[in-house]
Parts: structure tokens; C-alpha cells; sequence
């Protein structure tokens, strides 16, 4: 394991252990983003859904959701804090579980084609969904990354053997 991946991981880790404890220590304002953006996201989702003839579970309501939000949000917050951990422990599995649960932040939270009103608005939550986009990308590489024992490419030795240049010719040129 080389020092910049340990060092990098340490530092993607921290926005998700930072968020997880901010959600433990305050949760209200998480609950009131996840009760402010949902309804707006569950339109989009039912939308959707009725093209295709799908319906949705009633769980899925955002009067359920207001029921659980709090719960819901300890929830993510330990999430984070938890496979945040294991992100600096190189463990690949928590980086791919990390990267999932950014995404549906996108989808919900930061979805440009939902929320906003005005053009400074909806640029606002483009900006904010194309950074986390960006940090689901670095830990799906954490996770990619994380099962071999270095980040850097490894040189293969060979066994004694010099590769050469193929010959111009197969055919032996005759003497006269």
C-alpha cells in the first residue's frame, strides 16, 4: 500500500466521517433537506413510474418517509461514519457501499433536473451533484483499487529470457 493512496484515502474518508457525526449531532438539518427535497424527487419518481405501468410502494410516499426521516438519517450518518472507517482501512467492499449511497445523494438531493426554480438555482445544484458525482467516482477507484496490494503499476520480471524484434524474414537467404 503506497503512502499517497493511504493519505488520499484518509482524506476522502473525511467529508463522510465529518457528515456522519455532524447527522448524530444534528440531525435536524439533514431531516429538514431530506423532508425539503423528497416530495420534488417522488413526483419526478411517480412520474415515471406511471409511463411504465409501475406502481409505487406506499412506503415510498413522502408522508412515509416524514414519518422515518429521523431514523432514516441516523441511519445514513452511521453509514458514513462506519464505511468511511473502513474506506481508510482499504477495504473495497465499503468503498463500492460508499459510492452507491453518494449516488442516491445525487438523485435525491442534488438532482438538477428537480430542484431549483430559477437558472442560478438549478446551476447551484449542478455544481453541487457533478462534486459528488465526482467523489462517487474516486471511491468506486478506492474500490477498485483497494483488493490489490499497491496502487502502482507492478513491472513483471521476466525469467532470463530478452525479448528481441522479430526477424524481417522467416526464410533463410541462400548462398551462391
Amino acid at each position: 500500500m503506497s503512502c499517497c493512496s493511504f493519505i488520499g484515502r484518509i482524506l476522502l474518508a473525511v467529508i463522510f466521517i465529518g457528515a456522519g457525526v455532524d447527522k448524530f449531532m444534528q440531525p435536524q438539518n439533514s431531516v429538514g433537506l431530506l423532508n425539503g427535497r423528497y416530495p420534488a424527487f417522488y413526483k419526478n419518481l411517480e412520474t415515471t413510474a406511471k409511463q411504465y405501468n409501475v406502481p409505487l410502494p406506499v412506503q415510498l410516499s413522502p408522508t412515509s418517509i416524514k414519518q422515518f426521516s429521523n431514523e432514516i438519517i441516523l441511519g445514513v450518518g452511521g453509514a458514513e461514519l462506519v464505511l468511511g472507517l473502513f474506506v481508510i482501512l482499504n477495504q473495497a467492499w465499503a468503498g463500492k457501499l460508499l459510492s452507491l449511497l453518494t449516488l442516491s445523494f445525487v438523485a435525491v438531493i442534488h438532482n438538477p433536473f428537480i430542484h431549483g426554480t430559477t437558472q442560478a438555482e438549478k446551476l447551484s445544484e449542478q455544481i453541487q451533484g457533478l462534486w459528488t458525482l465526482g467523489i462517487a467516482g474516486a471511491l468506486l477507484i478506492v474500490g477498485a483499487s483497494s483488493s490489490s496490494k499497491t496502487c502502482a503499476p507492478v513491472a513483471v520480471k521476466s525469467k532470463g529470457v530478452t525479448p528481441t524484434a522479430p526477424a524481417a524474414s522467416t526464410k533463410k537467404a541462400k548462398r551462391n
